[in-house]
Order: C-alpha cells, then structure tokens, then sequence
C-alpha cells in the first residue's frame, strides 16, 4: 500500500510504494478555486505525469486514485503476488 509523507515545503506531499517515490501531491490554486493536483514522480518535471485534481479536502481520495493509477501502470506490488 502507499505511502504519504509531508515534504518539509508546505502543501506538498510524496506518495511512495515502500522507499520509492511514485508521485507528488500539491495544493494548487486555479480560477480562485484551492485544490489537490497529484501528478507522478520523475526527477525531470517536464516527463511528470498528471493523475489528477481532486477537492482540497480530499487527501485521501487523492492518494487512493494515485496509487490505483500506480497499480494500473505498473502492476500489483510485489508483496502480494503468491
């Protein structure tokens, strides 16, 4: 399962699948409107993905469709194949 952790700039948080970084959740603002934009990790910014916008309340509706995406892309995490 995913893990979130806070990032020591405000209004970003990782996602991580054990010790790898997967995407970044940040607050965003657009048309005065605060929401969450998760977008998938990559150390060149320009290949990051976007996953998508979510309510500024709904942290943990973003991170569940983050890691659901994650899972699609990539496959069941290896801790739960037999």
């Amino acid at each position: 399962m995913s893990q979130l952790q806070a990032s020591p700039e405000p209004g970003i948080w990782y996602v991580f699948d054990h010790s790898k970084r997967i995407a970044i959740i940040r607050h965003v603002e657009i048309r005065g409107r605060r929401l969450l934009r998760s977008v998938t990790f990559d150390q060149d910014p320009e290949r990051r993905l976007l996953i998508g916008y979510f309510p500024d309340d709904a942290m943990r509706l973003a991170v569940e469709c983050t890691w659901s995406e994650y899972v699609r892309a990539t496959g069941p995490p290896v801790s739960n194949r037999r």
